[in-house]
């Protein structure tokens, strides 16, 4: 998936970034309290991304979108607390 990038908390600088996502349906409407749960999410929802280099690499190598609540719908109030802790 590739995301139009707003702001940068860590990692790149880039207007554009390509990250793989569990798609949104992914978890939704289980019982499995260990299924990864994504936002629902189509073209031009704002979200909030948090992730990691799938093989451990650069921060932007083979970047994965994590789920399981540390990627968010944006809120301003989120955003600015991202922003605090990655300061």
């Amino acid at each position: 998936m590739t995301f139009q990038v707003h702001t940068w908390f860590e990692g790149g600088a880039a207007d554009t970034v390509a990250v793989d996502m569990t798609p949104p349906t992914a978890g939704a409407g289980t019982d499995d309290a260990t299924s990864e749960f994504v936002p629902a999410y189509q073209i031009g929802t704002r979200l909030l991304v948090s992730g990691t280099p799938r093989w451990g690499g650069a921060p932007l190598a083979d970047p994965i979108a994590w789920g399981c609540g540390f990627t968010r719908y944006y809120s301003r109030a989120t955003a600015a607390e991202w922003s605090t802790a990655t300061r």
